[in-house]
């Protein structure tokens, strides 16, 4: 597969190719916002239903909703007949980096004042911001590119384009209709399958509705964050090191090196298996790889990712989970389902080895209910 370049503006003509590569940029923006708030969301401190609790499930919620956005978006390009796996290493987000069109710092840090302030830039509608009723404003402002001045922008161009091109192509989104995120199957009411133009205009409303909104929009992802940056100074985040990357932990830690490298076996694993649901039509299948979805962001992903934190490096700052490709030092090529698993299952072994002494009794406690909960999560192929 070649290099995945993200589209720069709008074409000149609307083409069902151009469609498509719009498709596959609007996934790798909605794939890039997990990382980073899955890496605020660990770094907030358990309060015991304070304000860091109401925080942390704000942010969960928002992370939630950019999945149901990458299965909408996910859904469209298969009914385009396209297709762009998620598990790829030149698709998947590396961070920091700048988010498509605005050239916004992406990085993976706590939810801080600093952080906060991003998220708000990623999800901002495309006019002047309200001011906050608190003393001090959110100090930023955009820099735009000229392709798109947003990300809203982005899916409402979009919009014309399917307009466009469905005007003369009835077929447009006749293809894997079997093969989508089904309601029943993933986020109920608020998926779409996408069968013509009426149903993808639909998944794309959602989208742009769930995240910037409009100003005022109570549930819209750029008020949630509004109302958490008024409120920021209520929790205790736990200080990450800067710019983290799994590799950096070699030396310093074993124990967080390893359960890093296990943030990174259970994303990759997530994401391949985001895939074949994209690829898979028999029923029963379908059911179980649904069911390892939910699994694998409970059961394993946030309880790895809560062990790695605990972990301090160096200067009494602690390891962050990376969400890095897997495996580490390879050339890139992708592991098949069950060599996936099995370095996931590696991975979570060694790093319960290591976890020796006093100091580890939590984590290595932790480690085991991993252990655990990773039956039945293998691959049926």
């Amino acid at each position: 597969m070649g290099i995945f370049s993200p589209v720069e503006g709008v074409p000149t003509k609307w083409t069902k190719k151009a469609l498509i590569e719009h498709v596959k940029t609007g996934m790798q923006v909605e794939l890039g916002t997990l990382p980073i708030y899955f890496c605020a969301l660990y770094s907030i401190k358990r309060d015991n239903g304070g304000w860091g609790s109401k925080a942390r499930a704000n942010i969960l919620a928002v992370a939630e909703q950019e999945m149901l956005h990458l299965a909408l978006a996910g859904n469209m390009l298969a009914a385009l007949g396209g297709t762009q796996p998620l598990y790829d290493k030149l698709f998947i987000p590396t961070y920091p980096s700048e988010i498509l069109f605005e050239k916004i710092e992406m990085a993976l840090r706590p939810a801080n004042k600093e952080n906060l302030e991003c998220f708000l830039k990623i999800e901002a509608p495309y006019m002047p911001p309200p001011k906050l009723e608190v003393a001090e404003d959110v100090e930023y402002s955009i820099q735009l590119l000229p392709g798109y001045n947003g990300i809203g922008e982005f899916y409402r161009e979009l919009q014309h384009g399917i307009y466009e091109v469905s005007a003369t192509d009835r077929d447009l989104f006749s293809s894997n209709h079997d093969k989508q995120f089904r309601g029943e199957e993933f986020f109920g009411e608020k998926m779409t399958v996408v069968v013509d133009t009426k149903t993808a205009l639909q998944a794309l409303e959602t989208i742009v509705d769930q995240g910037e909104g409009s100003i005022g929009v109570p549930d819209s992802h750029y008020s949630i964050f509004v109302q958490l940056y008024q409120r920021r100074k209520e929790w205790t985040c736990i200080d990450y090191v800067n710019e983290p990357h799994t590799a950096d932990y070699k030396g310093k830690s074993e124990v967080a090196y390893r359960l890093s490298l296990a943030v990174d076996a259970t994303f990759c694993y997530l994401l391949q298996t985001l895939d074949r649901c994209w690829a898979e039509g028999q029923p029963a299948k379908r059911t179980q790889l649904f069911r390892n979805i939910h699994r694998l962001m409970v059961e394993i992903l946030s309880p790895v990712a809560h062990a790695l934190v605990e972990q301090v490096i160096d200067g009494g700052r602690h390891a962050a989970p990376c969400f890095e490709f897997y495996p580490p030092g390879s050339d890139g090529k992708p592991l098949d389902p069950k060599g996936l698993f099995e370095g996931l299952v590696a991975e979570v072994q060694r790093a319960y080895n290591a976890a020796t002494g006093p100091e580890h009794q939590g984590t290595r406690e932790a480690i085991g209910k991993i252990k655990f909960c990773l039956t039945g999560l293998a691959p049926s192929l």
